[in-house]
C-alpha cells in the first residue's frame, strides 16, 4: 500500500515537472517572436503533440487536468499556435 502512494506521488511530481518544462520551454522559445514563420508553426506544433501525448504515459484523472490546464495555460499566452488557420 505504501509503495502504491509513493509511486502515485512520484508520478505526480514527475508529470508536473514536466509540464512546467514544456510550458517554459513554449515560452522560451516563442515569447520574443512577433512574426512567426512556417518553422516556428512546425516546432510549436511539434512540442503541443508531445506535450498532448505525454497523458498516455500517466493515464489519470488529476494528471489530465493539469495537462488541459497547462494547455490553456498556452493557449492563452500564445493563442496563434491555436489557430486552424
Amino acid at each position: 500500500m505504501s509503495l502504491e502512494i509513493h509511486y502515485h506521488k512520484f508520478l505526480k511530481r514527475e508529470f508536473t515537472k514536466e509540464l512546467h518544462w514544456f510550458e517554459e520551454e513554449f515560452d522560451l522559445l516563442f515569447n520574443c517572436k512577433s512574426n512567426f514563420f512556417k518553422q516556428d508553426k512546425r516546432i510549436a506544433n511539434q512540442i503541443l503533440d508531445v506535450l498532448s501525448e505525454t497523458i498516455n504515459l500517466y493515464p489519470n484523472e488529476k494528471l489530465l487536468t493539469r495537462l488541459a490546464f497547462t494547455l490553456n495555460n498556452i493557449k492563452e499566452k500564445h493563442p496563434v499556435f491555436f489557430n486552424s488557420k
